[in-house]
């Protein structure tokens, strides 16, 4: 039937599978009829005594093999810890300027070479020489810190324990239990990010080894538990098992199953090996054991029974099923399970053959001529696939970026999902937020600052940005432009609540590294959390406009826009404030212009409620007070700012506010400082023409600061800073004063009263007049009269 179908296409000499088939099947349902029959006599005697026998052999051939092993790390201990130059080396201080630090690079080439026979089986060594906190492997001198930070570390074991325990302690011999060691990459930090964790048997060995107290360094050796394992799994696949390597303490070095030997099991391991039964969590167990030539150790292996029992219940059912079934149905079942079997294979040609003009080579058979067709296939295939790799960064990028500005819906439906995985695209959920990272500048980073290094610098954001985000949810990166990366959050549904913290840690996290590691600046602008179709181009927006607050807080922050929802629209620079700020610079004052603008700033910008958009009107208004100043003293611009510069311009180029107040401070105190000149000789004038005013009309009862403040046109609170630090005293007493001693004139006059008096020096009250004549002279008017003025109480007796 196959050559007719294949012969117009010109592959008529097909050989049928359907032969080949009716025999392989007669001769496996054959095979069990005729050896049914003598496996059963013997199978259900001897199964259990072989699974013993083939157990005990097993591990002792296991033992044989890890001991060989370890009989290599100990002769690479040895080797190393017998150098003579060791000894000599463990006493050196390694100071880096010494002539002795070619020792240790020569023990390092010579002898920590990595020696021919040694295998997989040994992961690496290395020697600790504690005088000198120095490490040496093979190819490698560093100190301990940044051995452990950047080649080999422990799970779960910080730099101090692992110094502690492992270095510093006194070790002979000993093999620690198995543990995750975490393997960083020795030139490229992001290799790292590659490299998985491995679990290894930690060999140590205290140097020199003679005296627990005098302990110089350490030898190490990490032997990868792979290996070991690879040596586990042909006892562990074969029955089941689970096989425990345990020291003579009683712990576990290394071991397939992750439940540890409970103590009563323990306690019946004894002797050189044994076997014996033992219930472990009402299961009952088959255990044997050999001891090893290391001191103490022993191999268990530990088998289910129910493993070899049901083998032998069900032997025995199926023995005479299968023996009657074979001899009765053996031909019939032969030809159905060849024609099932051949029925799927000609409706695959034929189905191939209907969907493609075939041009190749005639094929031998079927089979054949499948494979070669799938061969055509996966060749055209891979090629399509390479074709849209290619293209693949390109698309995802811009997919990204529009989806970000919200120019487009997402849909995270199962059914959207698989249009986005060419892109290696796939949404959790359609809760998302958007998290817009602007790098401030690399120079810490890289000198240079070229397009090569930025797009360096954009790559180590996007990738790191990506790895903080915690498991379920996912992030996507993009880069918006050649100073912004923005990252795309995408929320697992279950854990949508706690989003908010997870966004707060991922910033924090992602600025500390990128900081602290990799010596760049950067600010992070994030927006909230939505749900929905629109929710990306909502967030990014939000994301933007935290991003604009970093005028108020300065570069290199973490603005959330959860955090400037409660701002106001207005700022402190009242209109008493901006004379006050006018007259100090007329004044020359420049502590006080300083001190000023500093108090503005604080009131408005340390708050952080105030919204970017009013902070640049307030700078503007600052701004053109000082151009009053300019235009009011008519000093030239040119002379403060110098040739051609803008002076708006010159603030608003500042990013932040702190820049901007810093530039307006300079510009304020090069302003009053060039007035400072030619207002010392108007500031005496000034002095004396208040005090002129002062003498001609201190009997007014108006006469204060505010009379003064109007007359000069100043504020009162100016008038009497100026008066104070020009004459050393207060306004206010200087008119007590003259009103005082106008008074004690008039009071040689005995027809005057003091309520006349009073009157005619200022006062419009006599009380007030009394309040303030005891308080300058220390007695009242009427003492004053009796005391001083002898004659003025004989008249008034």
């Amino acid at each position: 039937m196959l050559k007719w179908l294949l012969r117009p296409l010109g592959i008529s000499n097909l050989r049928s599978v359907w032969m080949t088939m009716l025999i392989s099947n007669l001769v496996l349902l054959l095979i069990p009829v005729s050896m049914g029959a003598f496996l059963y006599t013997k199978v259900e005697a001897s199964l259990e005594n072989g699974a013993n026998r083939s157990n005990k052999a097993m591990l002792e051939q296991l033992k044989l093999s890890l001991d060989g092993k370890l009989n290599e790390v100990e002769k690479l201990a040895q080797q190393i810890i017998f150098d003579p130059k060791l000894e000599y080396l463990l006493k050196l201080s390694g100071d880096p300027d010494s002539p002795d630090r070619y020792k240790f690079i020569e023990f390092m080439q010579n002898t920590m070479s990595r020696p021919g026979n040694i295998t997989n089986f040994i992961l690496d060594y290395y020697v600790y020489f504690d005088k000198s906190d120095l490490i040496l492997k093979s190819g490698l001198m560093t100190d301990s810190r940044k051995f452990y930070d950047m080649y080999y570390s422990y799970q779960g074991m910080s730099y101090e324990k692992w110094r502690e325990e492992m270095l510093g302690s006194f070790h002979t011999m000993a093999y620690l239990p198995t543990a995750t060691l975490l393997r960083r990459a020795e030139y490229d930090p992001m290799e790292s990010l590659d490299k998985n964790p491995l679990n290894v048997v930690t060999f140590t060995q205290s140097l020199p080894g003679r005296d627990r107290k005098d302990i110089k360094g350490s030898f190490v050796v990490l032997i990868n538990e792979s290996q070991i394992k690879e040596m586990f799994a042909q006892i562990e696949s074969a029955n089941d098992s689970s096989i425990y390597v345990v020291d003579g303490d009683g712990r576990t070095i290394m071991a397939t199953d992750r439940e540890p030997l409970p103590s009563e099991l323990l306690s019946r391991i004894k002797g050189s090996g044994g076997l014996f039964n033992q219930s472990l969590n009402g299961d009952e167990k088959m255990v044997s054991y050999t001891a090893s030539k290391k001191e103490g150790w022993k191999y268990v292996l530990v088998t289910p029974r129910s493993v070899f029992m049901q083998q032998v219940i069900r032997i025995k059912q199926w023995a005479v099923i299968l023996f009657a079934l074979c001899l009765a149905v053996g031909m019939s079942a032969a030809f159905m399970i060849t024609y099932r079997n051949y029925s799927p294979l000609r409706r695959a040609v034929n189905a191939i053959l209907r969907g493609k003009n075939w041009s190749g080579k005639p094929s031998v058979n079927e089979y054949e001529f499948i494979m070669q067709t799938i061969e055509g296939s996966l060749h055209e295939e891979k090629n399509l696939r390479n074709l849209l790799a290619q293209q693949t960064p390109v698309i995802r990028s811009n997919y990204l970026s529009r989806l970000i500005r919200g120019q487009m819906d997402v849909d995270a439906s199962e059914r959207g999902g698989q249009s986005l995985r060419f892109m290696d695209i796939e949404f959790v959920s359609d809760y998302f937020s958007v998290i817009v990272v602007h790098i401030d500048g690399i120079a810490r980073f890289n000198e240079e600052q070229s397009e090569e290094q930025w797009a360096l610098a954009r790559f180590i954001i996007s990738n790191i940005g990506m790895d903080m985000i915690e498991i379920p949810h996912k992030s996507f990166a993009v880069e918006l432009d050649r100073d912004r990366v923005v990252f795309l959050n995408n929320f697992d549904p279950q854990l949508f609540g706690d989003a908010d913290r997870v966004i707060r840690e991922m910033c924090v996290s992602l600025k500390t590294i990128i900081e602290q590691r990799f010596k760049m600046d950067i600010t992070v602008a994030a927006g909230l959390p939505h749900a929905g179709a629109k929710s990306i181009g909502e967030s990014y927006a939000e994301a933007v406009a935290a991003f604009e607050y970093r005028i108020i807080r300065g570069g290199g922050t973490i603005i959330h826009f959860q955090d400037i929802q409660k701002v106001h629209a207005h700022y402190y620079y009242p209109i008493d404030i901006e004379v006050q700020l006018i007259n100090f610079v007329r004044s020359g004052d420049t502590e006080n212009v300083l001190k000023l603008l500093d108090t503005i700033y604080m009131m408005n910008f340390e708050s952080g409620s105030i919204t970017p958009e009013i902070g640049r009107c307030l700078f503007f208004n600052i701004t053109s007070t000082f151009l009053k100043i300019i235009n009011a003293t008519g000093t030239d611009q040119h002379d403060i700012l110098g040739p051609d510069i803008d002076l708006v311009k010159d603030i608003f180029s500042y990013e932040t506010a702190e820049g901007m107040h810093k530039r307006t401070k300079k510009l304020y105190e090069l302003l009053t400082e060039s007035l400072v000149t030619e207002r010392t000789d108007h500031s005496s004038q000034l002095l004396q023409e208040m005090e002129r005013f002062v003498d001609e009309h201190f009997t007014d009862p108006n006469m204060g600061l505010g009379m003064v403040a109007d007359r000069f046109g100043m504020t009162p609170q100016y008038v009497s800073t100026f008066y104070k630090k020009q004459s050393g005293k207060n306004l206010s007493d200087a008119i007590v004063r003259k009103r005082i001693e106008l008074a004690k004139q008039h009071m040689c006059d005995k027809d005057l009263t003091n309520a006349q008096i009073a009157q005619m020096v200022g006062y419009t009250s006599d009380v007030v007049f009394i309040r303030a004549f005891k308080k300058l002279e220390g007695v009242t008017p009427g003492k004053y009269r009796e005391n001083m003025l002898p004659s003025y109480a004989d008249d008034a007796g």
